[in-house]
This record gives structure tokens, C-alpha cells and sequence, in this order.
């Protein structure tokens, strides 16, 4: 039984799901932030971690989504939007050219 293996550009890289998700938890952080900073202005040391922790992890997002735009050469998260994406899209999903 011979073995097939067929590299499939998805055209979108893993890491940006990873970078998506840490988008979504430094949103949370950062609302978290704003929250403890109106309700306890004289707790310092949960404002100052929620705050440094939402910077960080959008930070890190944009670093992400920077190298992944400039190692794809397009949007990290949308597959390109080509001719020759069509192309492969027609003859692979739909059977026809």
C-alpha cells in the first residue's frame, strides 16, 4: 500500500490561531485592568499585573501578526484571494476548471 502525502497550503499558518487567542485573553486582561483601576484604586498590585500582563500579551499579538504578514506575504488569518487560489479551489473542491 503505497503512501500519499500532499502538502496543503491552507493559507493561513497554526501561529496565528495562536495569536488570535492571545488577542482575545489580552482583551480580557486589559478589560480586567480597567475594572480594578475604578472599582480598587488602592489595590496597586492587581492594577499594575492586569495592566502588565494585557500589554504584554497584546504586544506579543502584534509582533506576531507583523512576522506572519511579512513571512506570508499577506493577511495571517485570510487565505489569499488569487488566481490561482480559485484555480486550485475549483479543481480540488468542485471537480471542474
Amino acid at each position: 500500500m503505497a503512501t500519499h502525502s500532499v502538502h496543503e497550503n491552507r493559507g493561513w499558518h497554526p501561529m496565528s490561531m495562536v495569536a488570535f487567542t492571545m488577542l482575545l485573553v489580552g482583551a480580557c486582561f486589559s478589560a480586567l485592568w480597567v475594572i480594578t483601576l475604578a472599582d480598587l484604586p488602592d489595590n496597586k498590585p492587581m492594577n499594575i499585573a492586569y495592566g502588565i500582563i494585557a500589554l504584554g500579551l497584546l504586544l506579543s499579538t502584534a509582533v506576531i501578526f507583523g512576522w506572519l504578514t511579512r513571512h506570508l506575504h499577506h493577511s495571517p488569518l485570510l487565505p489569499d484571494h488569487t488566481e490561482a487560489e480559485e484555480k486550485r479551489y475549483l479543481e480540488k473542491v468542485r471537480g471542474s476548471a
